[in-house]
């Protein structure tokens, strides 16, 4: 069989995430298939190193692991992403650095538990260079940049996709010119919200295949699901659970997956205690908001400003959800976070072996 190849990017401050996301995905990996494993480099220590390293020879299998040295200050004239850096836009070196004709590519802030295998042998369909699924929030173009879309003849309502899991065809993307033509998008610093992602969006409208939500489903979901069934690609899209991370049985299947892959999260940190910091804050305003957005959606609408009074009444409806759930919320959390911490991730046997 094709070796199965595998790409992340990380830094020192996303090796948490890095380390997590192998060990989830490396449980249901067939361990007589070859892996060539792509780490691109932004930073990592040699300790940091030396402890991924261990954690492959852990696991077992045939793994070839490779650490590739990545300088993003190429996108320099480009905006900071998360974390205040230009890491986010490694996914645009892909075809550049790497000397493969296809890969997976997955965000570090992901857990798998599916067989990439799968996602790996799919066919593209006929004129599409790569396969994603699309985004829960972000939802068209114009949701990203409708000035883009007007300027570039696209549709505002066209369909958009979330790049935290991919199947790349670096062969065509090569072909295109991609990278570069990436790189003189992104360094005009326009009107773009989400960093790569808005380049593949634009640059590669209509190039891009489908894929099922499972194979990127945002921690949010998952939060809102009303059990605790898995078989999916867990994508922490709202904040990544190693630093402070978001409240929910999404957070709690995280710090129970590390546990047990040995990197435990470490609760003490100051991120977190930011963060409970910020939760306590929200919950206490949410009364205050839910009281005041139907107050200001009144005044927009009779101030004839329609679509700010809309705005204001979708917040409102939010807010008073979310008071009125509260109770019912929590009770199902607690539930669900019992059953997730009884569960054990097994790191070193693949029920595919």
């Amino acid at each position: 069989m094709e070796p199965l190849v595998i790409a992340l990017a990380s830094n020192e401050r996303y090796f948490p995430g890095l380390y997590c996301a192998v060990a989830s995905a490396w449980r249901y990996l067939d361990r007589t298939r070859e892996v060539n494993l792509k780490v691109l480099d932004g930073g990592i220590s040699q300790t940091s190193r030396d402890t991924f390293s261990k954690l492959i020879d852990r696991v077992g299998g045939v793994v070839r692991l490779e650490f590739v040295t990545v300088n993003p200050s190429v996108f320099g004239k480009a905006t900071l992403g998360p974390g205040e850096s230009h890491m986010t836009y490694c996914r645009i070196l892909l075809p550049h650095l790497l000397d493969v004709p296809r890969l997976i590519y997955l965000d570090c802030d992901v857990l798998v538990f599916r067989d990439l295998a799968q996602l790996f042998d799919l066919e593209l369909a006929p004129g599409k260079v790569l396969a994603a699924a699309r985004d829960s929030e972000t939802l068209s173009l114009a949701d990203d940049s409708p000035t883009i879309a007007d300027a570039i003849n696209l549709p505002r309502e066209g369909a958009y996709f979330n790049c935290g899991v991919m199947l790349m065809n670096l062969d065509e993307l090569r072909k295109q010119d991609f990278f570069e033509r990436a790189v003189e998008f992104l360094n005009r610093k326009s009107a773009y919200r989400f960093w790569d992602q808005s380049a593949i969006n634009f640059l590669l409208y209509g190039q891009i295949d489908e894929l099922p939500e499972y194979w990127n489903r945002a921690s949010w979901r998952f939060d809102a699901q009303q059990n605790n069934d898995l078989d999916c690609v867990l994508h922490y899209t709202t904040s990544a659970p190693w630093l402070g991370g978001t409240r929910g049985s999404a957070q709690v299947l995280f710090e129970r997956l590390a546990v047990d892959a040995g990197l435990p999260v470490n609760r003490q940190a100051a991120d977190f205690k930011k963060k409970r910091r910020q939760e306590l804050f929200r919950n206490a305003l949410a009364p205050f908001r839910a009281l005041a957005f139907p107050l200001l959606s009144l005044f927009y609408k009779i101030a004839g400003q329609n679509e700010k009074c809309a705005a204001y009444q979708k917040a409102a409806r939010y807010w008073l959800y979310y008071i009125f759930n509260a109770p019912r919320r929590r009770r199902l959390h607690r539930q669900r976070n019992q059953e997730i911490s009884r569960m054990k991730f097994n790191l070193c046997a693949s029920p595919l072996a």
